[in-house]
């Protein structure tokens, strides 16, 4: 893109940017409540004060945040889930200026419940109880100052927050049950369509030895895969459903349409895994158990690609027909237009 049109396309999106602030009614007193929210919890968020000696709940979530990048844990990403929230929000920006925004007193309803909902987090020491009655606050401060119709006009996007909180920890039986489920399949599919000579026992998957004959390939030594936590597509299932939300509220308009969107990420993001595991068991009797290896570690992008692909497919079936604007020709209309003189 030449830099002028870039130079353009910056100053007109700090021209929405502008009308979006200007349309904000109540921004003083917003900014006051705000602040007395975010310093609570700051200093009274978290009372769980072992492994992450701190009372605040950001600097807990962080901490969380950055041994599991350290430990290559499933919540790696929480950490770039706000920046994905405040990339969708300026993208939509358009609908947010036109939303209706005034004064909600109703929120306070909604505020009171998440300070309940905060308190109660604080008491049984459950910090992630703390950080949903945070995001909910906050959520219901935006209300009380601008009113349902921005809420309904954020939700989307505010309600992808909830993907920060770390929550793999609780996800154990879930992971055995995909790690289960992906390898039960990928190993039926190898031994009905692929007829390779394996054998499974749980999530372990046994290449038997194959013996050298005369006149034949030569033999193979047998091996044993087992499908780690890390292979069981929890991580690609919640990245897949992340963007298939971002991607749905993009491009749908419709809440039904959605919905049935989202509802596909799951399948897919479980087929995506599938494909994943059956090319590495493949890798695995053609070229060895190291090639396969090299496959399982670093092919990790096949789970996404397939999944994503699938995503965008059922998104264009479900994409509304685009709406005409102004005034149908005078052709179509059946009318002609009277001859000057």
């Amino acid at each position: 893109m030449p830099p002028a049109d870039r130079l353009c396309g910056s100053l007109f999106m700090l021209g929405d940017l502008r009308q979006l602030w200007a349309s904000l009614p109540c921004k003083a007193a917003f900014a006051v409540v705000a602040f007395a929210w975010v310093c609570l919890f700051h200093f009274l968020g978290n009372s769980v004060l072992g492994y992450v000696d701190t009372p605040s709940i950001f600097v807990w979530l962080d901490a969380l945040h950055t041994s599991a990048e350290r430990t290559d844990s499933d919540d790696a990403f929480g950490r770039f889930v706000p920046w994905l929230v405040l990339v969708l929000a300026l993208v939509r920006r358009q609908e947010l200026t036109e939303a209706t925004k005034r004064p909600w007193p109703a929120g306070l309803a909604l505020l009171a419940f998440a300070i309940l909902l905060h308190g109660a987090g604080f008491l049984i020491q459950q910090t992630r109880v703390s950080i949903v009655a945070f995001l909910l606050g906050l959520y219901a401060i935006m209300g009380i100052a601008w009113g349902a119709g921005w809420l309904k006009a954020v939700f989307f996007p505010y309600f992808l927050l909830g993907f920060a909180i770390p929550i793999s920890v609780y996800l154990d039986g879930l992971t055995f049950r995909l790690r289960l489920l992906s390898t039960m399949v990928s190993t039926a599919i190898c031994k009905g369509i692929l007829s390779i000579p394996l054998n499974r026992v749980g999530t372990s998957v046994e290449f038997a030895a194959v013996p050298p004959r005369p006149g034949a390939m030569e033999g193979r030594a047998g091996f044993l895969f087992d499908v780690a936590p890390a292979c069981s597509g929890i991580r690609s299932l919640t990245i897949v459903t992340l963007l298939t939300i971002a991607f749905a509220w993009l491009n749908l308009r419709t809440p039904a349409r959605r919905l049935l969107l989202v509802l596909c990420s799951a399948p897919l993001a479980l087929l995506g895994n599938i494909v994943r595991l059956t090319l590495t068991f493949a890798v695995a009797d053609i070229w060895g158990q190291d090639a396969a290896s090299k496959v399982e570690t670093k092919a990790g992008f096949i789970t996404f690609m397939v999944a994503l692909a699938g995503v965008f497919a059922i998104g264009r079936i479900l994409r509304e027909p685009e709406q005409g604007h102004g005034a149908p020709p005078a052709a179509a209309t059946g009318t002609t237009e009277a001859p000057r003189t």
